[in-house]
């Protein structure tokens, strides 16, 4: 009971306390591994603190632009950097990552966005026009923009109520029997496909994971956000480039390599 007679309305701190969200535990992973590197991209690399800190910055401008929990932010880019940080960002405050095909046509991305109704979108610099061709504008650009909106953001953490069912990300199916539909992922899903990811794998928690397939498809998307909960770190390529995911192998302790049949033989034979 309070003080007034009414029931008693704990903090949203107590109520997250039992809540493993993919959010709190990305925190938690954070600073045990703050000095750890995190994410590597051709010559540049970020540990686990600058990452917690990126991904504050851009949680508070999605918080300055109006966002809540349950709201959508959408994100069109290649594989970068900045994907993980958006989508870490949107984690942290309840927000749900779209994260578009940039293979699509402009009448299935129009499809995508219209079914998803982002508030905000992210967007690389090469998909703003056919982003405008699918009749959304964009938010926010990655490349001076980005990096000047995060060095003027707050870098705080940000405090927000998230429970373990809302929505992480949306992911896309392929679309070969119509449009593509969306699948949304949850928190707790995905805390549950970092431990399935585990056990089955049998990956140390300090793997090295190479991101090349697309980071809006489950292949990549999946396991770096797995290998983030568990301290590990992740090679991020744009693209199948069978020469650097050896150049790789070679230099990190890689336990665990995503292929498919399409280029099985031809990564034997590099």
């Amino acid at each position: 009971m309070n003080n007034t007679g009414g029931a008693y309305t704990p903090p949203p701190e107590v109520y997250q306390a039992g809540t493993a969200t993919y959010a709190r535990l990305f925190r938690e992973s954070a600073s045990l591994n703050k000095d750890r590197t995190a994410l590597i991209q051709d010559d540049r690399s970020i540990t686990y603190a600058v990452l917690d800190d990126r991904s504050n910055r851009m949680a508070n401008i999605l918080l300055e632009n109006g966002l809540s929990r349950g709201d959508r932010v959408g994100l069109l880019t290649r594989n970068c950097i900045e994907f993980v940080e958006v989508e870490l960002a949107a984690a942290k405050i309840g927000v749900i990552s779209v994260n578009l095909n940039w293979r699509q046509t402009p009448e299935e991305l129009a499809h995508c966005v219209g079914l998803t109704g982002p508030n905000y979108i992210v967007c690389g610099e090469e998909f703003v026009a056919p982003m405008k061709e699918a009749g959304w504008a964009t938010d926010l650009t990655i490349g001076k923009y980005y990096e000047a909106a995060l060095t003027a953001a707050n870098s705080d953490a940000p405090s927000a109520y998230v429970e373990g069912e809302d929505g992480l990300c949306i992911l896309f199916t392929s679309g070969t029997t119509g449009m593509p539909k969306g699948a949304l992922i949850s928190h707790r899903a995905m805390v549950s496909r970092t431990l399935i990811f585990a056990t089955e794998t049998g990956a140390p928690k300090d793997d090295t994971f190479i991101a090349w397939s697309p980071l809006f498809h489950m292949g990549s998307n999946d396991f770096t956000l797995a290998t983030l909960l568990r301290g590990g770190q992740i090679v991020i390529i744009d693209g199948y480039d069978a020469n650097k995911m050896i150049d790789v192998i070679e230099e990190y302790a890689v336990h665990y390599v995503t292929v498919v049949p399409g280029m099985i033989e031809d990564f034997i034979t590099h």
